[in-house]
């Protein structure tokens, strides 16, 4: 039978549903642990390949301004009589790269040395004749500066073919290209121009600008005088097509590549893929830097969840759930089987408290319970009686009519003391045909009206089933309580239960 109280069965579910909770919290704090990690690292990840990338680019770059610096460096090393043989040199250094589309050579010439230069240049290229370009005019041949100023006229290139042979004899007359030597000439380094329209992509000025020019400086030997310069002919968009646009998850970049130098303010996008105008997420930009110019690799990411990342969230989110249910399922059956358990107990305990302060035979309370709830009352100093009740020649019954008999007569002379005792009274068998009763009643009038009612009821109850002319009394004497001791209150007791026995029995004295 299930003796658990509705508060109790309360108590075991609100501990369940406590496990629940915490384990449900506990979930939520590590499926955000979870996700704010993947966030984490997606943007770590991002961060790592956007500086990767942009390092990359930079390395490709100055690869070719390496080569570019090769072929330099032919032009520094030589003495002009060689010249003709830059053709074989440059074909091995373009051999080696898909970027670098050409390399020209502007030899530095002054009015005086024009007509031999083309003269000589003839030799190799009959058509050949300098001329340039002033910017919102037409073509011009021939000489136009002013000033005598020296020009950096095209003098050689590779590879040759009809389209790069039109670059040749070409010279530039505009200011910019004049700060772009004098840059070199100051720093000794090469100088890379705003993003231009490739001449080997034709005239038509539709298409997209998607080329540079390297201008690498060739001084004479030992000296700061400028022999030349070697321009490298560079496709940029080889560059950022090799950039990643992936993640290693499969979502897509976004990349865009702005010129950071100077005269790129007017169009600086020097490259921009489809997903950069399509992405919504964050960006990232990294600058590099390219001798006098810098540009700034921008990166843009989708942040919306990866799929797998959806997963992993479904699943730490799903497994932290079962594992909160089966905590909360758990707490419940431990709870319920330790409260049974304790009823268990508590049900045993009672029990053997039950067998070991009851008398056997007459099932009323023993001398130890007598002990016990004595002391309790004395040490309380609770107002009580105490009374002890013997049956009368006791000795006499179990001679003449056995000690079963005997003992039937103690069982029937328990059932009626208790039926006339006080709700609240207490009834002992200390042994033998003695019994005792701790009684509420102290008025020493009324306990002893009460009792001696008992001895005379006691009296008219019939035995017939023993012997019809059988007769059992009692004799009684009763102390009430004053703050003495146990053993006092006890002797005090028997002494008036032997004035009883000596005023003839089936009386009650009273003190």
């Amino acid at each position: 039978m299930n003796t658990s109280t509705p508060f109790e069965g309360k108590g075991v579910r609100r501990y369940a549903a406590v496990a629940f909770i915490f384990g449900l919290v506990l979930t939520l704090l590590v499926t955000h642990f979870v996700y704010t990690g993947q966030k984490d690292l997606a943007e770590s990840n991002f961060e790592f390949m956007a500086k990767n990338q942009a390092e990359n680019i930079k390395e490709l770059v100055m690869l070719d301004v390496s080569f570019i610096g090769a072929g330099a460096s032919f032009y520094h090393a030589t003495e002009p009589p060689a010249w003709d043989n830059f053709s074989t040199f440059a074909r091995a250094i373009l051999d080696d790269t898909k970027s670098l589309l050409a390399l020209q050579w502007m030899k530095k010439v002054y009015p005086e040395q024009i007509e031999s230069h083309i003269m000589r240049v003839r030799g190799r290229f009959p058509n050949y004749q300098i001329y340039t370009v002033p910017k919102g005019q037409p073509l011009v041949e021939g000489y136009i500066l002013e000033n005598d100023e020296p020009i950096f006229v095209a003098s050689d290139i590779y590879p040759v073919n009809e389209t790069n042979l039109r670059a040749l004899g070409y010279y530039s007359s505009r200011e910019r290209v004049r700060r772009v030597i004098e840059s070199t000439i100051k720093t000794g380094q090469p100088s890379l121009s705003d993003k231009i329209r490739l001449l080997q992509d034709g005239f038509d000025r539709s298409l997209p600008k998607q080329g540079m020019l390297v201008y690498h400086p060739v001084f004479e030997v030992g000296q700061n005088k400028l022999r030349g310069v070697v321009i490298g002919v560079i496709r940029t968009t080889v560059y950022f097509e090799q950039v990643v646009t992936r993640t290693s998850i499969g979502k897509e970049i976004g990349i865009q590549v702005r010129d950071l130098g100077f005269d790129a303010e007017d169009d600086p996008i020097l490259y921009r893929n489809e997903a950069w105008e399509r992405l919504e997420g964050e960006s990232l930009a990294e600058v590099i830097t390219l001798y006098d110019r810098q540009w700034s690799i921008e990166f843009k990411r989708d942040t919306s969840m990866s799929t797998a990342d959806q997963v992993s969230l479904i699943v730490v989110f799903s497994c932290g759930l079962i594992i909160s249910t089966l905590a909360a399922y758990i707490v419940l059956i431990m709870f319920r089987e330790q409260r049974r358990l304790a009823m268990l107990v508590s049900r045993r305990t009672k029990d053997l408290q039950y067998l070991v302060e009851r008398d056997p035979l007459t099932e009323v309370y023993n001398r130890r319970a007598f002990n016990r709830l004595a002391g309790h009352h004395i040490s309380c100093n609770k107002s009580f009686s105490l009374i002890i009740i013997d049956v009368d020649n006791f000795k006499l019954i179990n001679d003449k009519y056995g000690h079963v008999v005997g003992d039937e007569i103690l069982k029937q002379v328990a059932v009626y003391i208790r039926e006339q005792l006080y709700p609240d009274d207490l009834l002992f068998r200390l042994g033998g045909d003695e019994f005792a009763v701790i009684s509420r009643s102290v008025d020493k009038q009324l306990l002893s009206e009460y009792l001696n009612k008992v001895c005379v009821e006691m009296t008219k109850i019939s035995w017939n089933s023993i012997d019809p002319n059988f007769v059992c009394s009692l004799s009684i004497g009763a102390s009430v309580f004053q703050g003495e001791s146990l053993e006092v209150l006890m002797n005090r007791a028997d002494e008036l239960l032997y004035m009883s026995k000596k005023k003839g029995r089936n009386i009650a004295s009273v003190a």
